[in-house]
């Protein structure tokens, strides 16, 4: 039988259309919606970046530290995110892969170094308020992890050395064991450490960004493969009796993976829990204009019952609900589609190279560009009318040339919802917003029926042509969800057992395919969002694993999930 997720419930077109922006949203929807610094390095004029994010809950906030980005945010609820900017002469802010740990009334912090960094501590953070501790070892992407009156120190970045641990006394500082090498990659086993988009290139890949996690006795050390610049960009674990090893390779690694969808992406970062929840902060990739133009997520994440870890990225760029309430420690996240992907789209302007189809073409690394940032205007027609929950605007850089964090920037805009194209209600009024938000995320209290949605800027102080991504609508469709694909194919390259190729059937109607697959039945906890074609060649398994696979198929009407499940033999 069919296993089919039936989404919509009904949507009647009304004279009159009401929206209500939610006071108190219950979702998020990845990228994070923070203030990105821009670059201050040479060449890196007017591009955002933020990576390698560590969170802590201290006292009644969560903390997150990220490379690159003239301080830190805070938050009580995960919607709303105060930016705390540190001047150089408080903390050494501008040190890449921020470690951060939280003792007693304390949260500590340092930098990424090659030899010796300040360890600094706060009892207030919100106020930017650091006092010196003192001079320890730091060396390359450290991360810390307390047990008793140890502190286990990780680190490493580079594509030749290890990872290592060396054991400092958390009261102290001193360094109670020598350094202990844990693990390095391999390329020839590991499919998804190889370099590169597709996993395709020969070169080494960067083994980086540790972080320790203990679970039922056991001690879980990730780390990221194999570069920041690409998708592919992941995180493994090892693990261990002991947080000093010896580690052992985890057969359904990479267990944080997002190599498809709208942004890519989602290795370096660390664990962490709000509620009964585990939550995985990652880096995402664009690295179209510098190699370091990124953002951040956060994806559901947690240990299964044999102790194997997963990070759930299925779909992982739609609206999930906010970590730390009911909702989340229940599921992941609503029923609500994509409606947005490929419809008409017109536009006021457009500069050549960049057109209006680039606004719903489920890529953050295209964008329709503007000929200015006065009135411009995108409309979207969804083509059948469609129950719409939530809206996200992310806005591209186009033309900008602003370097580190510039308070006069905000980009302020109106949403329009229509039933026949031609009389225009507003759904959403930012026309007096004066925030740095580049991926507004908009859920509305109560679902609305519209068939157009129309954006319209009205400033954007970011450039002299005001560019999006993409502008997503989620929701409900009015049809019928794609059928289950029949046939799948699955062949593994024998003489590279890293790499195989699948071939399945067209579901007529789908939007897209996904396809999931991991090492039993079971645990299909990675998965690839193929949003063309009915064919897939992976690079990233591992060479002496059994795997199992399944194809999803979806539209803006539902999901249907996949009934043919295919053994691909080790």
């Amino acid at each position: 039988m069919m296993a089919v997720t039936t989404l919509f419930s009904g949507c009647s077109l009304k004279k009159e259309i009401e929206a209500t922006v939610a006071s108190h949203p219950k979702t998020f929807c990845n990228p994070l919606n923070l203030d990105y610094r821009f670059m201050i390095i040479e060449g890196g004029d007017g591009i955002r970046e933020a990576a390698d994010p560590v969170v802590a809950h201290y006292k009644d906030n969560y903390l997150l530290f990220a490379s690159k980005s003239s301080g830190y945010w805070y938050s009580k609820d995960f919607v709303n995110w105060t930016h705390v900017i540190i001047p150089d002469s408080v903390l050494p802010i501008e040190d890449y892969a921020p470690a951060i740990f939280v003792h007693k009334d304390y949260v500590y912090y340092v930098g990424s170094t090659h030899g010796k960094g300040m360890l600094y501590r706060s009892d207030n953070p919100e106020a930017g308020i650091w006092e010196k501790v003192k001079e320890i070892w730091s060396y390359w992407d450290p991360a810390f992890y307390v047990e008793g009156d140890n502190l286990y120190m990780y680190y490493g970045c580079s594509p030749v050395d290890p990872i290592y641990v060396q054991v400092l006394d958390l009261n102290t500082l001193e360094a109670k064991s020598e350094v202990i090498e844990c693990f390095n990659s391999d390329k020839e086993k590991h499919g998804w450490e190889r370099t590169g988009e597709h996993n395709e290139l020969t070169r080494r890949p960067y083994v980086e960004g540790a972080w320790m996690t203990k679970h039922d006795g056991r001690y879980y050390l990730q780390y990221a493969a194999p570069g920041t610049e690409w998708k592919s960009y992941a995180d493994g674990v090892y693990v261990s009796n002991s947080p000093t090893g010896p580690f052992h390779y985890m057969d359904n690694n990479p267990v944080s993976y997002k190599p498809s969808g709208f942004m890519g992406g989602a290795g370096h970062g660390c664990m962490f829990k709000a509620g009964k929840q585990w939550w995985k902060a990652a880096t995402n990739s664009i690295s179209i204009r510098h190699m370091f133009e990124r953002r951040l997520s956060f994806y559901p994440s947690g240990f299964d019952a044999d102790g194997y870890l997963f990070t759930d990225t299925y779909l992982g760029d739609y609206p999930m609900f906010l970590p730390d309430t009911e909702d989340a420690s229940t599921k992941t996240r609503p029923d609500w589609m994509l409606l947005s992907y490929h419809k008409p789209v017109t536009v006021s302007s457009a500069l050549p190279g960049y057109p209006s189809e680039n606004a719903v073409d489920e890529e953050s690394r295209t964008a329709w560009v503007a000929t200015g940032n006065g009135e411009e205007w995108l409309k979207i027609d969804l083509e059948t009318p469609a129950s719409i929950h939530a809206i996200q605007v992310n806005y591209d850089e186009y033309g900008a040339t602003q370097k580190g964090i510039n308070p006069d920037l905000y980009q302020s805009y109106v949403i329009y919802a229509s039933n026949d194209g031609n009389k225009w209600y507003t759904i959403v009024n930012n026309a007096n917003k004066r925030t740095d938000r580049p991926h507004d995320y908009i859920e509305f209290e109560k679902p609305f029926c519209a068939r157009y949605i129309k954006w319209v800027n009205k400033e954007y102080t970011v450039s002299n042509q005001v560019s999006l991504r993409e502008l997503r609508i989620f929701g409900h469709g009015k049809g019928k969800v794609p059928p289950t694909v029949g046939h799948l194919t699955v062949r593994r390259d024998m003489a590279d057992p890293c790499k195989a190729v699948l071939l399945w059937d067209k579901s007529d109607g789908a939007d897209g395919y996904i396809v999931r697959y991991g090492i039993s039945p079971d645990k299909l906890y990675s998965s690839f969002q193929v949003l063309q074609g009915t064919s897939l060649e992976i690079g990233s398994l591992n060479s002496d694993i059994t795997y199992y696979f399944t194809v999803d198929t979806y539209n803006e009407n539902g999901i249907s999930h996949g009934t043919v499940l295919v053994e691909l033999k080790k």
